[in-house]
């Protein structure tokens, strides 16, 4: 993580939370992020330092003015002005983290040997929210390779209930 990267995102996130206008941003913010995925090129040029601010800031002007919410627009604006498009990704994931904070929104990646029934799920889940305090979004994997019980990825946190863990746990005091 760069230090300007968050900075911007900082930024972003008090303008927008002060406007009201954070749900917008963060929903435009996704279809920006998208866009400069899949339009490579453009974000490159708005990357490119030998070509002149102002024809950088007439490009974006005519690609997102007006499309976007205003506070996004004036935040890649002086990114793109201050040559620190490099940022752009950055900074989005850091305003991700913030807003998934702020509204108490985790996801977890929930990985399984077999298929959790509804009432495991359901159980995991009501541990997660008791655990951090936020609503969780599951993703569920299945992965053979834990043999059974399961592992869990959520705000950085690793548990490891698995039994391929248990058996390596075995194996170190065996040997």
């Amino acid at each position: 993580m760069t230090t300007i990267g968050r900075e911007y995102a900082i930024a972003l996130f008090d303008s927008s939370y002060e406007d009201g206008s954070i749900d917008a941003v963060r929903e435009d913010l996704s279809v920006v992020r998208q866009l400069f995925i899949d339009e490579s090129e453009y974000i490159g040029f708005l990357r490119n330092p030998a070509i002149s601010k102002e024809e950088r800031m007439d490009s974006l002007k005519a690609a997102l003015e007006g499309k976007i919410e205003d506070t996004l627009y004036s935040f890649l604006a002086v990114m793109a002005y201050n040559n620190h498009m490099n940022e752009f990704f950055v900074a989005a994931q850091e305003f991700e983290g913030m807003y998934e904070n702020y509204k108490k929104v985790s996801y977890a990646v929930i990985t399984s040997a077999v298929r959790l029934t509804d009432e495991e799920r359901a159980r995991i889940l009501e541990r997660l929210r008791k655990v951090t305090g936020k609503r969780i979004y599951p993703i569920y994997r299945i992965d053979e390779s834990i043999i059974g019980g399961v592992t869990v990825m959520c705000d950085g946190m690793f548990f490891d209930g698995s039994v391929a863990k248990n058996l390596r746990n075995i194996k170190e005091v065996i040997s």
